[in-house]
């Protein structure tokens, strides 16, 4: 009985909505397939109706009913939005840069197959791939790919609508409401039908919904608009009082909107309030742009930037980078799709495919560069790697006729030779010998891989010395996850900044890890060098589609945990107690499930969640009394990151493995890797800019940030905030904060206290000094606090005893930069040996 009466109100609610639809509102966009071979359904006619928020509330709680989900109304809902051009064309720009790409199919030995590659170049692949990535955006999307030719090659590849599958359930059915249909994931057709989405994702048309229907009904009432505000307000003015005549120029106004024109007589007038607003349209076209098409653009894209408006050369170099992130997410997701899915049930569906089983798919990313791009890439990676030639003479089609000789460092003592760099070598130098860079590592895994572990093959390097690409790389991938995560102000704190320590030591620890495991691989038994580099690739893989997306989450989830624990200190006098909750679904562990509804005073949370990898408990304020009697459980690292300043503690499995024979080594040479850390912070002063770098020494980046903001201005160049290097007491080198014009052009800063009289201390001999034991070539002396009335004929007198050419010090120091309050004054070593030289240290 209840079955049928299930079928009543299914025919009942499918009248209701088709005795609504008038003809050309209804479009049969699919046909009925029952031709005995593939899974029965029967396609529904979409209807194309206004929307309303409870339009969306009917479809997701259809969606996402525990007992009897049902995706037919929310996927009608989704048609709809779609309506929308601008959505429609962000999700096109996304999925599209992925059909874009140039992939490769290779085997184990990363040969590349193009017979293989050819028989994907078809219009099936390419739906495969759109339905793939659009999955994304309306969650669980099943693809059916059955049909072959003669010859036994797919023909076509379709989408079952979401009204024609219950993912929960892993079946097709003819029916929308139909309980029963066929298998896809078991059985004859499990081969044949791929599901791509988690079972209740809602993807991220759900999240915009809201923002669209703002928009659409916006638009709906337009013409209301247009007829209120699009015309100023007029007013007929008559000296005649007869009712006839009112009555007249009442209608001649009615109309004079469509015909501009009246016809009036004696003295009467028509008039146009002077201060009336006619450009009050831009209050209403600000909703549909400035608010609606961004923020769908921020969501979709990562940026708020569209092509229909105007952007500013920094701006849209970060709406790019932001826009790369997630194209760059697509691929990666669509290689492991094809990978583990996608190419084993090709092999299963027909003999063509039968070599995919042994093979791979790999995006091609040459192809993101264009000329320009590539010169680029080639100036900025020449500091660090070197190039084929001939390739570049290929690439670009300059007729290069050879290479300059330079060095950013003094020529070793070599009998008048220069020693030519061994670019292959990995192992770190001393901090005076490394160049910082803004590219700090190779543009790909796969070539930084293959450099590796031909190193490690040929024994040049082994696990302790690191590598610079492996480090920098990892750190890189959780800086970008905690930044997003953190939002604006990143770089602006101190908390951050000791995240960042603490990416870096455990992006130190999982490279090791990592090298670990490929200088296991036995290259002694006989293994060729290419087989050792594809193990190698694969390991990198497996730590990289695995390890690395568990541990970015992780990351996210602790940095914004950090974040909301600030919030939950502020308001304790409101909240003074916060309740752990689980997200009460069948994925919760049972170790996490006890915790929920346990309840204690913020300041006692000495470990917030996340609490193990993919834990997706959360903190919720209450003012409801604390619990007794309950400990937390399941707490595998124990951790409150803004207490502590760290995301991964060494409870962490890549710190627990480094040796205590090691943990010094590790140390020492993943501090070194901060010498070529980026400048993610960027300050302008007058003209030019004053570069962070990641690294900057937190007791004091406030100060060098002023001082450097004073020189920039003054001397018209970029500055540099170098990185602080905590080097072991063995290295016995000083870091210099400052870089004049480009990161390695090194300036010692030195700040009076303001407690110091210069006549009385030693302080500008020791700064030169100092400096020029760092091997600058510039010193920078901060006099912003000296006592002194009248300072600068002392100054001058000392400095050029200091860097008299009759002495024997100092000799690496070529310029003193002064700074006094607003005044900066530079002198160079040969004006302060000058009889002039007191003219040099004036301020006017």
């Amino acid at each position: 009985m209840a079955q049928n009466l299930k079928e009543r109100i299914g025919n009942a609610f499918e009248k209701a909505i088709l005795s609504r639809v008038k003809n050309n509102s209804l479009f049969a966009e699919y046909y009925n397939r029952s031709d005995g071979k593939k899974a029965n359904y029967k396609r529904q006619p979409t209807l194309y109706d206004a929307q309303e928020i409870n339009n969306w509330k009917r479809g997701v709680m259809a969606a996402t009913d525990p007992y009897n989900p049902r995706r037919g109304m929310l996927m009608r809902f989704n048609k709809s939005l779609l309506l929308d051009n601008h959505l429609a064309s962000v999700i096109d720009t996304r999925i599209l840069r992925v059909q874009r790409s140039s992939f490769k199919i290779v085997n184990e030995k990363l040969e590349e197959n193009l017979e293989l590659k050819a028989l994907l170049e078809r219009p099936w692949h390419d739906d495969v791939m759109r339905l793939s990535l659009f999955s994304k955006f309306q969650g669980p999307t099943l693809i059916e790919m059955f049909d072959t030719d003669e010859n036994g090659e797919l023909v076509r590849a379709k989408e079952i609508p979401q009204s024609n599958f219950i993912a929960q359930k892993g079946i097709i059915i003819n029916e929308e409401y139909d309980d029963n249909g066929d298998s896809y994931i078991d059985g004859f057709f499990k081969d044949y039908y791929l599901q791509v989405g988690d079972d209740w994702d809602l993807g991220m048309l759900n999240q915009l919904a809201m923002i669209v229907l703002a928009k659409k009904l916006g638009l709906g009432s337009w013409m209301s608009y247009i007829d209120k505000f699009g015309v100023p307000p007029v007013f007929a003015i008559t000296e005649r009082m007869d009712t006839g005549r009112r009555d007249e120029l009442f209608e001649m106004l009615e109309n004079f909107r469509m015909n501009h024109f009246a016809v009036l007589q004696g003295k009467e007038t028509i008039t146009i309030p002077n201060n009336y607003n006619s450009d009050a349209y831009q209050s209403f076209k600000s909703l549909i742009n400035d608010v609606c098409n961004k923020e769908i653009s921020k969501r979709v894209l990562g940026g708020s930037g569209t092509t229909d408006e105007k952007a500013f050369v920094g701006a849209a170099e970060v709406q790019e980078r932001l826009t790369q992130d997630r194209y760059e997410q697509d691929k990666l997701f669509y290689k492991y799709l094809f990978n583990t899915q996608i190419k084993t049930r090709l092999a299963k569906i027909s003999s063509v495919y039968a070599d995919f089983a042994t093979h791979s798919l790999v995006w091609d990313n040459q192809e993101t560069l264009d000329i320009t791009g590539y010169i680029d890439a080639v100036q900025k990676l020449s500091t660090t790697f070197d190039f084929d030639i001939e390739e570049v003479k290929t690439r670009t089609g300059l007729p290069i006729i050879g290479t300059k000789s330079t060095s950013a460092l003094p020529p070793e003592n070599t009998g008048g030779q220069k020693k030519k760099p061994d670019a292959t070598v990995t192992r770190l130098a001393p901090y005076a010998q490394l160049k910082p860079a803004f590219v700090i590592y190779a543009a790909t895994w796969d070539a930084a891989i293959e450099r590796l572990a031909n190193q490690i093959y040929s024994g040049e390097v082994k696990p302790t010395d690191l590598d610079k690409d492996l480090v920098l790389k990892n750190y890189a991938a959780f800086n970008k996850e905690a930044g997003q995560a953190w939002g604006e102000g990143y770089y602006d704190s101190t908390l951050t900044r000791s995240f960042r320590e603490n990416f870096l030591k455990f992006a130190g620890a999982k490279s090791h890890a990592l090298m670990n495991e490929i200088a296991a691989i036995d290259a002694r038994a006989g293994m060729s060098k290419e087989s050792f580099i594809a193990q190698a690739k694969s390991i990198v893989i497996k730590h990289n589609e695995t390890w690395l997306t568990t541990e970015l989450r992780y990351c996210s989830s602790s940095v914004s945990a950090a974040q909301d624990y600030a919030t939950y200190l502020n308001d304790v006098d409101i909240y003074p107690n916060l309740k752990c909750r689980t997200m009460e679904d069948s994925e919760v562990r049972d170790s996490h499930a006890v915790n929920d509804g346990i309840v204690k005073p913020v300041k006692e949370w000495i470990s917030l969640p996340p609490f193990d990898h993919g834990c997706r408990c959360w903190l919720e304020q209450t003012t409801d009394e604390p619990t007794s009697g309950r400990k937390l459980q399941g707490i595998k690292y124990p951790n409150n990151p803004y207490k502590s300043g760290e995301v991964f503690t060494q409870e962490q499995s890549y710190f627990k493995a480094v040796t205590d024979k090691n943990k010094g080594i590790i140390r020492d040479n993943t501090e070194q890797m901060k010498a070529f850390m980026p400048y993610n912070r960027a300050i302008k002063s007058g003209e030019n800019t004053v570069f962070v770098n990641d690294f900057a020494d937190l007791s004091d980046v406030k100060a060098s940030v002023i001082a450097a903001e004073k020189v920039a201005k003054a001397l018209e160049q970029d500055v540099y905030v170098r990185p602080h290097i905590n080097n072991s007491d063995t290295l016995h080198v000083k870091n210099p904060e400052i870089g004049i014009g480009k990161p390695n052009n090194m300036a010692d800063l030195k700040s009076l206290d303001s407690s110091k009289s210069l006549s009385t201390l030693s302080f500008l001999k020791n700064a030169v000094y100092s400096a020029n034991k760092q091997q600058c070539s510039s010193v920078i002396i901060d006099l912003s606090k000296a006592p002194e009335a009248n300072y600068l004929p002392l100054v001058a007198r000392k400095l050029r005893g200091d860097l008299s050419d009759k002495s024997r010090i100092n000799k690496r120091i070529k310029q003193v930069i002064i700074i006094h309050n607003d005044k900066v004054i530079k002198v160079t070593r040969q004006q302060i040996n000058s009889s002039k030289f007191m003219e040099y240290f004036k301020t006017e």
